[in-house]
Parts: structure tokens; sequence; C-alpha cells
């Protein structure tokens, strides 16, 4: 039989987590903001470096985004014929309950 403790324990880590995942978003978006008007947009601290970098975002023409639609539709057909295979493997599904 399975411990109530490891399911509270997952439970309280999923949530740390996401706090986590929150306050680093924050302090992300503020330091990004102060680098942005350095001179050279890097600072050097005790735990590391930090650079801010430029991150490519492309826009594709409309042929592309068609081919992207067909092949879409080709994968669900091959899924719902059969042609294309799948392979299982177990996963933990998660939901925290609402306070």
């Amino acid at each position: 039989m399975l411990e109530e403790k490891k399911f509270e324990e997952y439970a309280v880590l999923d949530a740390q987590i996401k706090e986590l995942t929150k306050k680093k978003d924050e302090l992300k978006i503020e330091i990004v903001d102060e680098l942005a008007v350095s001179e050279d947009q890097t600072a050097e601290k005790s735990v590391g470096k930090f650079t801010i970098s430029n991150l490519k975002t492309w826009t594709y023409t409309p042929k592309v985004t068609a081919l992207q639609e067909q092949f879409k539709a080709q994968k669900a057909t091959e899924e719902s014929t059969g042609e294309a295979t799948f392979t299982e493997k177990p996963s933990l599904r998660f939901t925290p309950i609402k306070l």
C-alpha cells in the first residue's frame, strides 16, 4: 500500500516549485529591465554571469504555414487510420485540490 506521506510530500513540492517558478520569473523581468539599460548588458556577480541574449522568433510565409497545416492533417489521418504507431509509458498526473 502506498504511503499517504509520499503523496503529501509530492503535493507540497509541486506547490513550492510553482511558487518558486513564479518568483524566478518576476526576478528575471526585473534583472532583464536593469541589464537592458546597461552598456554591455552583462552583470558578473558572485553567483555567476548574467547576460541578455537575443532569441529569434521566426515568422514564415503563407507557403510554409500551409505546408505545416498539411503536415498536421496528414499526421492526424495516419493516427486515425492506424498507419502511425505509438508507444505508451506510465506518466503521473497530479491535480491539486482547490483551496
